[in-house]
């Protein structure tokens, strides 16, 4: 996962219906359950809002819960942390070692379904991994350039507000957002390779100067 710059995954498991999201180990060392959210929570709330929304039958208020938890108050999902606590999981290292987004979901109240269920189990959750996988296309990609036109190996991506940077793949970057959906975000780069992209301000009024000289450029950047 450090050679390949993926961004969205998704670890399919059984015996709840519900999609975790990281972080998935407390910060407090004494509790095992904490509500503890990583920089781009919004995003992955999203992300597991996504799947959840979709699934037949997790955002189903008429269904019975699997065993004794009811997850309808968040819409099918959970902090992973506040569930319950995990050290080492490949959501966390995804997320801290990677640019890749992952979430644990969790496909239905069986954790291991008789043969004769697994159609039932395909089309209740056919529509929630298309619309899941259809989410890498939000945020922006492109090219991190110099001003000759060189690609820019291991460019830091920095996003205002969110204290969790990526590094490009080769000379390609992408970063899941939910702020550069539907307006154009400004960016700047600086002599020191890192990509400053800020989020619009309220009303569309988008800020385009630069904190530092801008001695590279970036071709083509598209948003999404």
């Amino acid at each position: 996962m450090e050679k390949i710059p993926f961004v969205l995954g998704g670890n399919l498991q059984g015996g709840e219906l519900v999609v975790a999201y990281p972080y998935d180990l407390v910060r407090s060392p004494w509790k095992t359950q904490e509500h503890t959210p990583t920089p781009d929570d919004h995003v992955f709330r999203w992300l597991a809002y996504s799947y959840a929304s979709t699934h037949r039958l997790m955002t189903d208020a008429r269904r019975r819960v699997c065993h004794t938890e009811d997850f309808q108050k968040e819409e099918g999902t959970v902090n992973g942390a506040s569930w319950h606590t995990v050290a080492g999981s490949l959501n966390d290292f995804s997320y801290l070692h990677t640019n890749c987004f992952e979430l644990s979901i969790y496909v239905g109240c069986d954790k291991y379904p008789h043969e004769s269920q697994l159609p039932e189990e395909w089309e209740n959750n056919r529509e929630s991994l298309i619309v899941f996988m259809e989410q890498v296309h939000r945020g922006i990609k492109g090219l991190v350039r110099d001003s000759h036109g060189k690609g820019i190996p291991n460019a830091i991506i920095s996003v205002e507000g969110i204290n969790h940077d990526i590094r490009t793949g080769g000379v390609s970057l992408q970063k899941l957002s939910l702020a550069c959906r539907h307006v154009r975000c400004a960016f700047a780069l600086s002599s020191s390779s890192t990509m400053i992209v800020r989020p619009p301000q309220p009303y569309g009024t988008v800020p385009h100067t630069s904190p530092d000289p801008v001695t590279t450029k970036i071709s083509p950047l598209r948003n999404f």
